[in-house]
């Protein structure tokens, strides 16, 4: 039983204990990052340690990012911890710079950030678990940033109370329910001013999207995590179904798997999709958010004539042979894989099956801004296209512009100057107008599509490979 606390803190501890998330004499990580969540999770946590002989240890990571406020906030968050009584380990991280070196957007490299931080601290301490501060809004955000993004039922069941050794103990509680439990202990909390910027997308769906379904319905954000909840009962007795179909059609291990397609007959295709969802997970070890666009273009492979193939990440790939699907590492770059050709969407996503996305917008242009300087996110003079946007890989007379004179040299002798592997050639995504490429994914764009003094108009565009693990 809980001493003294209040009836919120009470409802947090019953749900620690229902689900298992926490239990006596654990040792537990706090993610703590000064914002009204995090602080709410560590009085809460602070308000149990005594009934569960809990031992608190705070972490803290100073992303590199909003400058002297990030610095306030490590302040503030030592500070507090001081009054606590309670361990406190900073990390100071270059967020920035990491998600220049990895390809990713800030919030990405922040979130990897964060867990890096985390384990390590983890292990180190030798803790049971790492508490994290979610709370209900967090898991109506993430359901709807899963949906669409095109993710499975797995993606719109949104974020469990406890996986592996992470725990959510404020998944049953509001924004508003934190805000009333700080109010009434007189604790204050740090505001990121970031929040407010709705360039980030998880702000735009806070910000904008969410006040917007409520008031279109009263409860919308509940609504949608009552959904997210029947979600995951569905995704497990789907999952209980499809075990024994994956057990009678699939065969193999490690990287190399064989589906018999004919023990598939019959099944409904959501079954179909979840014994080969079965079969990537054993290969890649985990699920990203993009995954059922993989699945799908699995599944799509069972019905063509054999021979077809299909490029899946980090090497893998797909072909029908028969009656048979073989996944793993069979294929190299065989030319009767199927070539990439179709449209870019130039104002939202464009997935392409086997390799990624595209996400795009235009914009007028006043020449102020930093141009980027990514490999995977390239802006572009949108009134310099002539022909609209194709996604594929390379034809014969591809050419693109090098060099303020726009001298032009074709793709193919490129792609031999700067070393790329023969049997990566074919299958290098391009950007093209025409036979004219705009950008080598991953690589150079043309000169002659590069932003002026004279542009009005730009595309921007950001690739995101799919990966389902490291």
């Amino acid at each position: 039983m809980l001493k003294g606390a209040g009836k919120l803190t009470e409802r947090v501890y019953d749900f620690c204990i229902e689900q298992g998330l926490l239990r006596r004499g654990m040792k537990v990580i706090a993610g703590v990052s000064g914002g009204a969540d995090s602080v709410c999770l560590l009085r809460m946590l602070d308000e149990m340690k005594e009934a569960l002989d809990l031992t608190i240890i705070c972490v803290h990571i100073e992303h590199g990012i909003r400058g002297e406020e990030s610095r306030a906030d490590r302040d503030f968050v030592r500070d507090l911890c001081a009054e606590m009584g309670i361990e406190l380990k900073i990390y100071e991280e270059d967020v920035p710079g990491i998600a220049k070196e990895r390809s990713m957007t800030l919030e990405e490299a922040g979130r990897c950030v964060r867990y890096e931080a985390f384990k390590k601290e983890f292990a180190k301490k030798g803790a049971d678990a790492i508490a994290v501060a979610h709370h209900r809004g967090d898991q109506a955000e993430t359901v709807l940033f899963n949906m669409i993004r095109g993710s499975g039922l797995k993606g719109i069941s949104g974020m469990t109370a406890k996986n592996g050794s992470i725990i959510r103990p404020l998944l049953i509680l509001s924004r508003e329910d934190i805000e009333e439990y700080l109010r009434d202990m007189g604790q204050d909390f740090r505001i990121d001013s970031t929040n407010a910027d709705e360039g980030y997308s998880r702000n735009a769906l806070r910000n904008c999207i969410i006040p917007e379904l409520r008031r279109i319905a009263a409860g919308a954000d509940e609504h949608i995590v009552r959904a997210a909840d029947e979600a995951r009962e569905a995704d497990d007795y789907l999952r209980s179904q499809a075990a024994p179909v994956y057990k009678r059609a699939v065969s193999g291990k490690g990287d190399l798997y064989r589906v018999d397609i004919d023990k598939l007959a019959g099944e409904p295709g959501i079954i179909v999709r979840y014994v080969l969802r079965s079969l990537l997970t054993n290969i890649y070890t985990s699920h990203k958010d993009l995954e059922a666009l993989h699945v799908r273009s699995l599944a799509d492979l069972c019905y063509k004539q054999s021979g077809r193939c299909l490029s899946l990440p980090r090497g893998m790939g797909a072909r029908k042979e028969g009656n048979y699907l073989l996944v793993g590492r069979i294929f190299g770059t065989e030319s009767e894989c199927e070539d990439i050709n179709m449209a870019l969407n130039t104002g939202g996503e464009s997935p392409v099956p086997g390799y990624g996305s595209f996400y795009t917008r235009l914009e007028e242009w006043d020449g102020t801004g930093d141009i980027p300087d990514s490999h995977y996110t390239k802006w572009f003079d949108y009134d310099k296209i002539v022909n609209g946007v194709r996604i594929r890989t390379r034809m014969t007379g591809d050419y693109l512009t090098i060099g303020e004179d726009e001298k032009k040299k074709k793709l193919k002798n490129y792609l031999i100057d700067e070393k790329v592997p023969s049997s990566e050639r074919d299958h290098k995504l391009v950007l093209a107008d025409g036979s004219h490429i705009i950008w080598i994914v991953g690589m150079r764009i043309s000169q002659h599509y590069k932003i002026s003094k004279e542009t009005r108009r730009i595309l921007k565009i950001e690739y995101k490979e799919m990966q389902y693990g490291r």
